[in-house]
């Protein structure tokens, strides 16, 4: 939730000035984005880390003896696991309220609510990003799957 005016201005100069006055507001909205954000990116990290545990163990590692189709259906096969379980991940994750929203009166936020502020999430970065590289890199079975495709591919077909 942006508090500036003019955020969505046509004018550059307009656009740029309300970004910047963004960029350097420290009021509750900013603490709320920040709070969340830490939350929702420390709870992705641990149910992503979990899963990738998990899912290391459920594929097997690479066997370069086998044709180079079936390493490629492997690959495919995680992947789409991967995409179906971070899915519900998200969802796991996202029904879990924002920790300023379970006692909006303590942090004070009947204002806020007032001007139609939800407090039960985040709409700002929630460390989608860290917690998407502990997923893959608990995949190393994965990653050497891709690498050896990668370089055997190359080496025979390119």
């Amino acid at each position: 939730m942006s508090t500036v005016p003019g955020d969505k201005s046509i004018d550059p100069k307009i656009h740029f000035d309300a970004g910047l006055k963004d960029l350097t507001r420290f009021d509750k909205v900013r603490v709320i984005n920040i709070g969340g954000s830490i939350q929702y990116g420390l709870l992705y990290s641990i149910v992503y880390f979990a899963i990738g545990i998990g899912l290391h163990y459920v594929f097997p590692p690479l066997i370069k003896s086998e044709p180079l189709l079936n390493i490629f259906f492997w690959i495919i096969l995680q992947s789409i696991v991967i995409i179906i379980l971070s899915f519900y991940a998200e969802k796991l994750v996202e029904m879990i309220p924002g920790i300023f929203s379970v006692m909006p009166k303590w942090f004070n936020l009947q204002d806020l609510i007032a001007k139609g502020f939800v407090p039960y999430g985040v709409d700002e970065f929630k460390g989608n990003m860290a917690s998407s590289i502990i997923l893959i890199g608990t995949q190393y079975r994965l990653l050497n799957k891709i690498e050896y495709f990668t370089s055997e591919f190359s080496r025979r077909y390119l």
